[in-house]
């Protein structure tokens, strides 16, 4: 057999999977000789005794279709030869779907709005106004919904991904695996269009029965489905910021990587996409959008806000559209943040904040809930690093417990709250921290963002209370006075001598 069909099989009807070895066909047989150019397979089929001949087409590698004469006993010793003559041209044509069939580029690109919908030949007027067909994230998907032509009939709804496309002569053709479960059983689904409408505006889709793709090449399929493009088309000349599209972005937690490409932005690990409408307001170091978000097959209108807090730092805020509300008509206030991103594709320097110095605060350390004191050093001894260490009064036996690298730091619009992006030094884990200076120092810290909203509820932020020992400035220039101080007591002792 060609080592292009070896595997698992899918076909409707069967109670299991069906594989194709080096010479032999699960259920038909021993491959005894072959035709190659016209693809005519001899089979033996040693449990029912018989031999039967086998016609394949394939029209694509996930995707075989074959017709089969009736098995005949094998003590009249049928020839290969004989196969062409012994499969009729009307003969039932069966489908194989490779079971583990990898996803491919859909030849259809939603949305779509439905004009007219026929099955089993009649015309379903009351479902097109609520049936549609959109897209998905992945490029290599889409969602159809129909509702029923009669009240009795149910809904259906289908998510399905391409893996397979062809065309032959004038109409291509596409096979999809269904993800969305649906009453029939169907684990596949076959369509075909004409080739020349692909670029139109409007499209006749014909899908197959159910997934024996039988009827894929009749004139008379059960179900038509004509399209058209929907009213608002894409704007290509909304495009998110290219200072943005060269990079890698990652959450803080590192659980979701952005990429932005012109008007798409695509998160890697949640499924999701957002997909640029219209530039509402674009400034220096803030932008707003009106965004159309994917979330699988799921579609919804909002606002988009960025706001690059550093040239490594950029915030998304959202805020959904309803009622026709546009996004000039939001302020602040009623965006919400959706995740704080950051890059490392490129190293900045004084990416410490060095207005806050030294710290002192009390954590617990073990089981039976002691409290000890640390001391933190933002920025100061290495300008690049925070350092938390035990508090002792001797500065020789004062161990370092922490000593991570500072990613990215800004202040609040009203400078109350600095934001500080650090990476663990053990583990690479990110972290946020947020400094609230008044008369004491807040300090929260956040493993999955920098939203600090509602943190009593949050389990993965820490709060503690701290006190402001002194910046690093004036560290430094007290050990400066102390260093002059003992140089003069230093030399006027030399002089007295």
């Amino acid at each position: 057999m060609p080592t292009a069909w070896l595997g698992l099989w899918y076909q409707r009807g069967m109670n299991s999977l069906l594989e194709i070895t080096n010479d032999q066909i699960q259920s038909k047989g021993f491959c005894l000789d072959v035709l190659s150019a016209q693809q005519y397979y001899l089979f033996n089929d040693r449990t029912n005794l018989c031999t039967r001949c086998l016609l394949f087409i394939p029209r694509h590698i996930n995707l075989l279709q074959y017709r089969e004469s009736e098995c005949i006993d094998v003590d009249e010793q049928l020839n290969i030869t004989s196969c062409p003559n012994m499969i009729a041209l009307d003969a039932a044509l069966y489908t194989l779907h490779r079971n583990d069939s990898k996803s491919q580029s859909c030849p259809i690109q939603p949305p779509f709005q439905l004009t007219n919908l026929i099955k089993h030949g009649s015309v379903c007027h009351q479902s097109i106004s609520s049936s549609y067909m959109n897209e998905c994230v992945d490029h290599d998907q889409f969602h159809l919904h129909f509702t029923p032509c009669l009240s009795y009939q149910p809904v259906l709804d289908f998510q399905f991904t391409c893996v397979g496309t062809w065309i032959e002569d004038f109409d291509t053709y596409f096979v999809t695996r269904i993800l969305s479960h649906n009453h029939q059983n169907n684990q596949y689904a076959c369509f075909r269009f004409s080739t020349k409408e692909k670029s139109s505006s409007s499209l006749s889709l014909y899908m197959a029965t159910d997934d024996s793709c039988h009827d894929i090449y009749s004139k008379h399929m059960s179900t038509v489905i004509n399209l058209s493009t929907k009213n608002d088309p894409m704007n290509h000349d909304c495009i998110f910021p290219k200072e943005f599209q060269s990079y890698e972005w990652y959450s803080i937690n590192r659980t979701i990587r952005m990429i932005i490409k012109n008007y798409d932005i695509e998160f890697i690990g949640i499924n999701k996409r957002f997909h640029c409408q219209e530039v509402i307001h674009s400034e220096k170091s803030i932008s707003i959008y009106r965004i159309r978000t994917l979330t699988n097959c799921h579609m919804k209108e909002e606002c988009l806000r960025i706001i690059q807090r550093t040239s490594n730092v950029i915030e998304l805020y959202t805020k959904s559209l309803s009622n026709g509300n546009n996004c000039s008509y939001f302020n602040n206030e009623n965006y919400s943040l959706y995740e704080t991103f950051f890059t490392k594709s490129f190293a900045i320097s004084n990416s410490c904040p060095t207005h806050i110095g030294y710290l002192i605060y009390q954590s617990n350390t073990d089981y039976y809930l002691k409290r000890k004191s640390f001391l933190m050093s933002v920025g100061c001894d290495n300008k690049e690093k925070l350092i938390i260490s035990q508090k002792q009064k001797d500065l020789e036996h004062r161990s370092v417990m922490q000593s991570d690298i500072c990613l990215a730091s800004w202040q609040s619009k009203d400078h109350s709250t600095t934001y500080l992006i650090a990476q663990s030094k053990f583990s690479n884990a990110s972290y946020c921290l947020s400094f609230k200076i008044t008369n004491e120092v807040l300090i929260c810290n956040n493993s999955n963002g920098c939203s600090f909203n509602n943190h009593a509820d949050d389990k993965t932020i820490s709060i503690y209370s701290a006190r402001l020992i002194n910046p690093c400035s004036q560290s430094q220039q007290l050990s400066l006075n102390y260093l002059l101080l003992f140089t003069t007591i230093f030399f006027s002792m030399n002089n007295i001598r």
